[in-house]
């Protein structure tokens, strides 16, 4: 397997909903899911050269990646009352209601790991041109990028349920649900202009983070420190 190190800057806020949490109650995952970093390759692709065929072949090159990330050691969570617009049921127009949503910020950069067993160069240069990772104000510039060795044993990686039923008992975790994509997943799944289905493209994972929490009335401050083992 080939990896891939990306170390990224937010320079603002990071937000991206937990998977199945509605759209008024935005909380967010403090980390990119698989599926997100995934997926903004992809569009990065489409995006650099017009071409959804090009895309297309980014698809399923990162498909089956192996994603692991090394976290800042501080991850604070902003949680705010927003006023919003809400399609009203069964008649035109929309209608003023409000929502909560969560924004992260980071201490420090982040490091990606990508894993690919056929990672080609002519790949790679869409690493270089993300431009954000989440929700699309979540933005992000990779500072470094380069062909690295296998991430260290403090990287997170998302585990499936079987796995996190073997590990949750060992530890106390936060416990946070994410997206990856499947191994059985077809572009045309997850191309918006193809009228395909998008059942079963995604696959549930989590994300397992031992932290030491300090808490106030809407944020809170999750300290992981460097010596912290990850799952």
């Amino acid at each position: 397997m080939r990896w891939v190190k990306l170390t990224l800057h937010f320079p603002s806020f990071f937000s991206y909903r937990i998977p199945d949490y509605s759209s008024q109650y935005a909380l967010t995952v403090p980390l990119p899911s698989p599926s997100a970093i995934k997926l903004a390759l992809v569009a990065t692709a489409i995006r650099a050269t017009g071409k959804v065929d090009e895309g297309k072949r980014v698809f399923y090159a990162v498909r089956d990646a192996d994603i692991r990330i090394t976290p800042p050691k501080q991850i604070a969570v902003n949680s705010f009352l927003i006023k919003r617009l809400k399609k009203k049921k069964n008649e035109l127009g929309f209608e003023n209601t409000f929502g909560v949503r969560e924004y992260v910020f980071f201490s420090e950069d982040m490091s990606i790991f990508v894993g690919c067993e056929d990672l080609e160069d002519s790949l790679i240069k869409y690493f270089k041109m993300l431009r954000y990772l989440g929700s699309g104000d979540s933005i992000v510039y990779v500072k470094s990028l380069e062909v690295a060795e296998e991430p260290p044993e403090s990287a997170i990686k998302a585990i499936t349920g079987k796995e996190f039923v073997k590990v949750i008992p060992e530890e106390s975790y936060l416990v946070y649900p994410v997206k990856d994509i499947s191994k059985k997943a077809k572009f045309e799944q997850v191309n918006p202009h193809s009228g395909k289905s998008g059942k079963n493209v995604f696959e549930r994972k989590y994300y397992l983070i031992k932290s030491k929490v300090k808490k106030g009335k809407n944020w809170k401050i999750l300290n992981l420190g460097r010596n912290v083992k990850m799952v």
